[in-house]
């Protein structure tokens, strides 16, 4: 016998968290679209813009990217101009990723209308029933 959950109707936790996430991707959509961005190179250039000097290897990790993904988003973004890379002044052989000028600009009209959503959803919500479901999301992503 099948249960479903309360959930959004999904059957399983599962079902339920990749269904909000593809709703709250769609709900940046149009801001990642007028950057011509994909919701991997929001990852990245987010995750940059409060870790700037990362390795690929870390960036990849801290944006829950498989590594060849995150060079490939990379390279993308370098060729925009909107990520640079250098070599770390204590071991030359290490290359570090950081976000250029461009890349801050766009992470910061991106986030205007990110910041928005998440408005939205605490009014929604309500103000504890937010911090639980933040709560709860960050345990579930240390899992």
């Amino acid at each position: 016998m099948r249960s479903v959950s309360i959930i959004s109707g999904s059957s399983t936790l599962h079902g339920a968290l990749r269904s909000a996430e593809r709703n709250w991707v769609r709900r940046l959509e149009s801001a990642l679209s007028a950057e011509n961005l994909t919701a991997d190179h929001w990852a990245i250039l987010s995750q940059l813009s409060t870790d700037d000097g990362m390795t690929m290897s870390e960036l990849a990790a801290a944006a829950r990217l498989a590594p060849s993904s995150a060079t490939r988003h990379a390279d993308c973004l370098a060729e925009r101009g909107l990520i640079f890379r250098v070599a770390a002044t204590d071991d030359r052989r290490r290359i570090l990723i950081g976000l250029s000028g461009l890349g801050a600009k766009v992470v910061d009209r991106v986030r205007t209308q990110e910041q928005l959503a998440e408005d939205e959803l605490r009014a929604r919500l309500g103000v504890r029933r937010y911090g639980e479901l933040a709560a709860a999301l960050a345990v579930i992503a240390d899992l």
